[in-house]
């Protein structure tokens, strides 16, 4: 299909309100979203509806639900503030259309997003109160020149759409606080009772995994000589990285946790010569690591280590949720 050429207020209207008496009914940001670019594309006509939200450092977009771009793409792919047309329109704070968008300076090809095949792009902002979230852009497969109703229609709809995905935003917020301070309360009620310790740490890195949406969630603590970390609970871990020799204390990212008694972060395990295992991170896809100490008084008796399987910035929120596990189970 290609984007339709006789737009006209009547059908405008009558697009945002069938966009609007949807939304009405959606609230989670994962229905929301998907519920956003698939009506964009029916009332459009265009073969795809992208949808990039930015991420809490407020520099990289994430491609976050798309009509037409690969599903394996989703949650992946990043662009920066002014990378690709979709980031420049977030820098210019205004539309960017192209009707052979990959003759566009300004584009970006994404591989993994295969996208290869559509011709014309239109990307808009996506603001709340002049607040920038993130981005949409629509593509059609035949070359199509937009036009100026058919840009304030999809303006529009952003504008309709960006209310609506900061409820949706700030309602998931809540959700993962109330789990959050549920998995805390667990957390507190399994450490002070009589279990055994494999079984109590079990518990924390379970708690974490689902709460900091890891791929892997890790507990070492001291030997008796306190010179090496020993692996005693792994949550979604494979059995290469069940098997991993202990770590000496002070080296590697989690030793240096062990031996300094302060927080690490590592962008990404696969490349970082600072993590040791790097061969057997790119293997299992573990890629962004945040590491706390387990203190007993002041003294360091293990690390709680926590992977994630794309790219990702901890927040300051994710930062204190997994100090406060590392605290109680400690």
């Amino acid at each position: 299909m290609t984007a339709r050429t006789d737009s006209t207020r009547p059908q405008a209207l009558a697009a945002l309100r069938e966009i609007a008496r949807a939304l009405s009914t959606t609230w989670d940001l994962d229905s929301t979203l998907d519920l956003i670019a698939r009506k964009t594309t029916e009332v459009m006509h265009v073969d795809s509806c992208t949808i990039y939200l930015l991420d809490p450092d407020g520099e990289q977009l994430r491609l976050r639900a798309s009509t037409g771009l690969a599903k394996r793409a989703w949650g992946r792919t990043t662009l920066r503030v002014g990378e690709g047309m979709t980031g420049y329109a977030v820098q210019c704070n205004c539309p960017v259309y192209a009707v052979d968008a990959q003759d566009d300076p300004h584009f970006k090809r994404i591989d993994e997003a295969e996208e290869s095949a559509f011709q014309s792009l239109l990307a808009i902002p996506l603001r709340l109160e002049a607040v920038p979230i993130g981005a949409m852009n629509v593509q059609t497969l035949a070359p199509h020149t937009f036009t100026d109703d058919e840009i304030e229609i999809v303006s529009l709809i952003g504008e309709l759409a960006a209310g609506a995905l900061a409820k949706a935003q700030l309602l998931d917020k809540q959700k993962r606080q109330i789990e959050e301070m549920r998995a805390l309360a667990q957390v507190s009620e399994v450490v002070t009772s009589p279990q055994y310790l494999h079984d109590i740490l079990d518990v924390v890195t379970q708690m974490a995994a689902q709460v900091m949406d890891a791929a892997v969630c890790a507990i070492y603590l001291l030997n008796e000589d306190k010179t090496h970390l020993e692996l005693y609970s792994a949550r979604r871990a494979s059995r290469p990285y069940r098997q991993r020799p202990p770590l000496p204390l002070g080296m590697g990212v989690l030793g240096q946790v062990a031996l300094t008694g302060t927080p690490v972060y590592v962008a990404d395990a696969r490349v970082d010569a600072r993590y040791i295992g790097g061969e057997l991170a790119q293997e299992e896809g573990l890629v962004s690591l945040l590491c706390m100490p387990l203190s007993v008084r002041d003294h360091v008796i293990g690390v709680l280590a926590c992977y994630t399987a794309v790219p990702h910035q901890f927040t300051d929120e994710q930062q204190s949720l997994l100090a406060t596990l590392a605290n109680q189970t400690a």
